[in-house]
Order: C-alpha cells, then structure tokens, then sequence
C-alpha cells in the first residue's frame, strides 16, 4: 500500500508538471497573482500590506509569496513552481480523503484519478498559476482528512477537531471563504462528538475549542497590526472594504457566467451523484463551497477554484465501477472533457490577456527603476514587480483607481488620489485601453496630465489591449 501511494505521487507530481509547465516563466497568467507576488516581495522590503500597499486579500496569502520571493531567483517562476508542487500535494490528499470515503474493495484507479481530475479543473476554472486556492485548497484538503480520520476514530477527538479547524483558521488567512467550509467541517466534528456520547457541556467545551482554534491565525494577525498601530488598517481592508466594492456584471452577465460554471462542472456531478452513498460527506462539503460562491455573489470561474477540491472528492468516489475497464472509461471520458475544456478556455485566456513575450518588450520601454517612480494605470501589477520601480500611491492595483468598481471600495475618492498622485509627476505612466468600467473621470485627470507634460515612448499590444508608455517631458520636470 506505502508503495502504492508512493507511485501515485510521483504520477501527480508529472502530471501536474506536464499540464502547467506551458505556462511557467509567464507574468501575466491573472491579475491577481501578479499582484501577490509584487506585495510579497515588497513586503520583504519593509512595506505593511494594507497600508503602504491596499488590499483586502488576508495577509497569509501575502506571506506565502515574501517566503517564496525570500528564496531568490527569478520570481515569476519561482512562485509557479511552488504553486505546482502545492497543487500536486493537494491532489495526493484527494485521493486520500477517497481512499477513506470509498469502500475497502474501491479501485485504486479511483483516488488516482479523482487527484488528476483536481489537477485538471483547477486549469479548467483559471487556477493554472497560483491564485489563493491553490495555497488554500492544500489546507482544507489536509483539515477534511482530519475531520474523516475523527469520525472513524473518536479517540482525541477535541484535539484533532482542534488540529483540524486551525489549517481551516489559516486557510482563512489565504482566503476568508475558507469560513463557509470550516463551518460545515465544525458540525461534522460536533455531530461525531454527540454520537461518542458527549454530554451538553463537554460539547459546548469542545465546540469554542473549535470556533478559536479557527479564529486564533486571524486574531493573531489582527494583533500584531494593532501593536504597530495599524489596527484600523487592517479592519478596514479586510472587513469592512468588501462593502463598498461594486460588481460591473449585469444580472444577465451573471447568470451566463454561473450556467458556464455549471456547464463545466456537470460531468464531476454526475459522478458525484453515482457515489454519493459513500461520498456523504463530499456531497455535504461541496453544498458548503457553493454556498459561499453564492454568497459571495461572485460567478467568475476564478472563484469556484474552492469548489474543484470538494468536488473532485465526491467524484473520486463515484468513478469506481464493477470492472477496472469501467473505472478506466470513467476516468477517461472525464479526463477527455476536462482536457478539451481547459485547452479551450487557456488559449482564450492568454489571447486576451498576454504573455511573456508581450510584457518583455513593455518592460523594456519602461526601463529599470524610473526615474520618479511609475504610475501603470489600469495596466499590469507586474510592471512595477519587473522595472523595480517604487510605488507612487498604495492604490496600485488596476482597478483601485482606474474602476468605477472600486469607486467606494478603497475609503478614499480615487480621483483625488489621482489628482495628488499627478502633481507629483510621475517619471513614466504606462496607460492600458480603457475598458467598459473604466473609471471616466480619473481617466480625464490621466490623459491631460499626458498631453502637457509627457511624450510617448512606444506601444505594446498585450493581449487584446495596447499598452502605451509615456515618459515625463525634459522641460517639464521641477
């Protein structure tokens, strides 16, 4: 059996390589990622994560990517090849948490596969870099296999339980809709204590055990922020400026793009539903995904990347068959769909956003560390990553200033920081096409500002965009 697992890693480890090696050494795999690894490696250098630099992302995740840019190399890379070990070790854990669902006569084909299924509809649902997920995901992976091996065996169940909502606490700190999940993982523990025989009291005991192990990576978090006097910082962005953030979809829009996640994760339902007499507990931890994606009312596939661990459990248990040929066709004809579905949506993905051919030849016409720093508006995080540029305003990614999205999401009025930020004339400004939600009046600030006092320097198509990069005029320098 050890040797068996043993295999099977190594077999996730190659494919997870072979399906996300095309996309190492490219920056602009997702905005968001770009942005992640700028804060962490600033981070390095001294910069507060909500303060010097706003988000509303939990610090964890900022963390994760300063340990990854505190090894060395060249970043981009770096922090692809760590998120490709991760997503490999998350797809090991799938096929444990099947090996404990499914019946002891289960094809080992089975937990296999589920963990290939994971590694590939994470790329089907825009997780072929390292979004928080991916990080996330090997967290609750490792808390679910907790949870299981506490309801076969109660035996420490307050400690495990405890064992177990902490990863769920620090997943939190990647991403607080870890929450949602973590809930649905506490009741399976409290349901597990009162079938031990548990009284009322002991289960209230074990139950705010629980609920603070989950919350101490926050608390803790929030506590070394205060102690430097950035308490309020730290509320804002992450509680309280989700608020103001506006969503630019149409109801129409959003109902598109939720059948299309519907559409892309009907074949793993399907196998769900056949195994859902041993996969109980999958079944109850992908209700609590959707809930959350539902809640959060956000339907980009992006966000169902939560959603791909639990569901490809509950389809590992559903794709053994009565013969090892039927587990195989199973496995296949899923693996066929995924694959199509993921080749499909990469190439429209990168034709629209970019690659590193693009970025490289923007760079160039950037240059390295410019002289009064950079302003990219509505361009690319990376940019100030890759031209060591330092950061005129802590509102640097893409839609903080330039996004009717975000016009009462940051807590300052974005033209007014535009304004500030333009008198202090910025040494280059690197501007991307507007797009439909382009903030108008902060756009009116940036193109005036270019018209007296810059010249243009070049253009870049990155994907579907031009990207142009103007350098403050001689003579219009203080």
């Amino acid at each position: 059996m050890t040797r068996h697992r043993w295999s099977g890693a190594l077999v996730l480890l190659l494919v997870a390589f072979a399906i996300r090696g095309p996309f190492f050494g490219n920056p602009v795999i997702h905005s968001d990622e770009q942005f992640y690894l700028l804060v962490g490696d600033r981070l390095l250098q001294g910069a507060w994560p909500f303060v010097d630099i706003f988000d509303r992302k939990p610090v964890g995740l900022f963390l994760i990517f300063a340990a990854i840019r505190s090894v060395g190399g060249d970043g981009v890379l770096m922090y692809q090849l760590a998120a490709t070990l991760v997503a490999a070790g998350t797809a090991w854990l799938v096929g444990r948490i099947v090996d404990r669902l499914s019946p002891n006569s289960a094809s080992p084909i089975a937990s296999l596969g589920a963990g290939v299924i994971y590694l590939v509809w994470i790329i089907v649902f825009d997780g072929a870099g390292g979004q928080s997920a991916i990080w996330g995901n090997a967290l609750m992976a490792a808390a679910a296999l907790l949870v299981l091996d506490t309801t076969r065996d109660q035996r420490h169940i307050s400690l495990r339980g405890a064992g177990a909502m902490l990863l769920i606490g620090i997943a939190m700190q990647i991403k607080y809709t870890a929450m949602f999940e973590g809930i649905f993982f506490g009741l399976t523990l409290l349901l597990t204590a009162h079938r031990d025989g548990r009284s009322i009291g002991r289960l209230a005991a074990d139950a705010g055990l629980w609920i603070g192990a989950a919350l101490l990576p926050t608390a803790l978090a929030w506590a070394v922020y205060a102690a430097a006097g950035h308490g309020d910082a730290f509320v804002f962005a992450n509680f309280l400026s989700i608020f103001g953030q506006q969503d630019d979809d149409t109801l129409w829009s959003n109902i598109l793009k939720l059948i299309g996640g519907i559409g892309l994760s009907l074949p793993l339902g399907w196998l769900a539903w056949r195994g859902r007499r041993a996969g109980g507990f999958a079944l109850g931890w992908v209700a609590a995904a959707v809930i959350a994606i539902l809640i959060m009312h956000t339907f980009e596939l992006l966000y169902m990347l939560p959603l791909a661990l639990p569901l490809s459990v509950a389809a590992g248990t559903g794709l053994a068959g009565p013969t090892v040929r039927t587990t195989i066709f199973r496995l296949a004809a899923i693996l066929v769909f995924g694959a199509l579905a993921a080749t499909i949506l990469t190439s429209v993905r990168v034709g629209r956003r970019g690659n590193a051919r693009q970025i490289a030849q923007l760079v160039q016409l950037i240059g390295q560390q410019p002289r009064g720093c950079m302003f990219a508006y509505g361009s690319e995080p990376i940019l100030y990553f890759l031209t060591r540029s330092c950061l005129p305003t802590p509102y640097i990614f893409r839609s903080h200033l330039g996004q009717t999205t975000e016009s009462h999401g940051t807590g300052i009025d974005p033209v007014a920081e535009v304004t500030r930020l333009l008198a202090a004339r910025p040494g280059v400004i690197v501007v991307r096409a507007p797009k439909p939600s382009t903030n108008l009046a902060a756009q009116a600030l940036v193109v005036r500002a270019i018209a007296a006092r810059y010249r243009l320097v070049g253009s870049v198509k990155i994907g579907q965009l031009p990207q142009s990069v103007y350098r403050l005029r001689t003579d219009a320098r203080r």
